[in-house]
């Protein structure tokens, strides 16, 4: 009767789509910080092997709706001079399945060569799907934090 149980509980682990595992929190920091490393290095490559295909996003800054993510068009920033310096703290995940919730302060900066700069901080949350074992973001939302606002 015990190996019948573990049996089927050895396959309800295999083979039950959505459940999320003890590493599953850590992959997703994995992931966010691995994405934030391709804008500090200038890689738009890296950022969109975190993006969903239409991912959408309220953006530093502006508060306002974006575009949906367009690797070319970073990349074409970055090339021309674009600097980002990113950093996350206070980071909390919450894990649904194959859904996931991020949520951290984000440090930092952006300048873009027409001599535009964003600073930090900001506070930062991103829904993320985990497509074929990449947690890859669906939307994110960032915006700056005001004077008095607490930081930790």
């Amino acid at each position: 009767m015990k190996s019948m149980i573990v049996v089927i509980a050895v396959a309800v682990l295999m083979f039950a789509p959505g459940l999320a595992t003890a590493d599953d929190e850590d992959d997703v920091i994995a992931a966010m910080l691995d994405y934030i490393s391709g804008y500090n290095d200038g890689d738009a490559a890296k950022v969109a092997r975190y993006m969903l295909p239409g991912a959408t996003a309220f953006t530093q800054g502006t508060g306002i709706a974006a575009p949906p993510f367009n690797e070319a068009g970073l990349q074409n920033n970055m090339d021309a001079g674009a600097n980002f310096t990113f950093s996350f703290r206070n980071i909390e995940v919450q894990v649904y399945g194959d859904t996931a919730v991020f949520t951290a302060y984000e440090a930092g900066n952006m300048s873009f060569p027409n001599g535009q700069v964003n600073q930090g901080p900001w506070r930062y949350t991103a829904v993320l799907v985990k497509q074929d074992g990449v947690w890859k973001q669906a939307h994110r939302h960032a915006s700056s934090l005001q004077i008095g606002d607490p930081v930790q």
